[in-house]
């Protein structure tokens, strides 16, 4: 019954993107760690854009018709919605380039900024998260 409480579509969202958020951080430290290593690839996370168009394919399939396949053996058009389950991050280290003769393509400034822009991102979930379970606080007390 508690479930049912504090999960709904937005909490949801809002937990797979701290989970991804928490994954970047590790992958940037990580990148930043090794600033100095020779032949080290830099790695990042892929989850805002999977996320985006997920959102988005909901939305358009929303307003459409909506069609369930009832059999494995029908064809599918391409309307059936997908689920923020199943959206998950990715890690891909970028293999292609370099920025130094030591094979290192980690720039700390690039890495720096993305570490702020992850951290103010966690930093607004957080409150998101905060601001939910106050509301759900202030209904338990009957608004007291």
């Amino acid at each position: 019954m508690i479930n049912k409480l504090v999960s709904n579509e937005l909490m949801d969202l809002v937990q797979k993107s701290m989970d991804a958020s928490a994954l970047q951080h590790k992958v940037l430290s990580n990148n930043l760690a090794n600033v100095d290593t020779p032949g080290f690839k830099r790695s990042e996370v892929i989850f805002g854009e999977k996320l985006k168009q997920a959102v988005e394919g909901r939305s358009r399939s929303s307003a459409e018709l909506d069609v369930a396949k009832t059999d494995d053996r029908h064809m599918g058009i391409g309307l059936e919605r997908k689920s923020l389950g199943e959206i998950q991050p990715e890690v891909l280290t970028e293999n292609n380039s370099s920025l130094r003769n030591d094979r290192n393509n980690v720039d700390i400034d690039v890495e720096m900024s993305k570490l702020a822009q992850n951290t103010v991102l966690f930093n607004t979930l957080a409150q998101i998260t905060q601001q939910q379970f106050s509301q759900l606080k202030s209904a338990i007390r009957e608004g007291r």
